[in-house]
């Protein structure tokens, strides 16, 4: 994973997490080579990893503090 995106880092997805190990969302990293036209990834599989990543998503905003909450919510409404 690293290796492709320091060999794409113009279009490489954004690592969910960096550190001493970078993490990404799978949801993210096989909608890339679609979109490249190099891969293509079963539908099925394809929206599970979409929601997962969902799901990790609204995880994380629930570690938000109130202001920073409130502050989400009015970007997306």
């Amino acid at each position: 994973m690293r290796k492709l995106m320091l060999t794409n880092a113009a279009t490489f997805p954004l690592s969910a997490h960096e550190g001493s190990t970078a993490i990404w969302h799978l949801a993210e990293v096989v909608d890339w080579p679609k979109a490249k036209g190099t891969y293509e990834l079963e539908q099925a599989d394809h929206e599970i990893a979409q929601t997962t990543m969902q799901i990790n998503l609204i995880k994380e905003a629930q570690r938000l503090t109130p202001r920073a909450q409130r502050e989400l919510r009015s970007l997306v409404k």
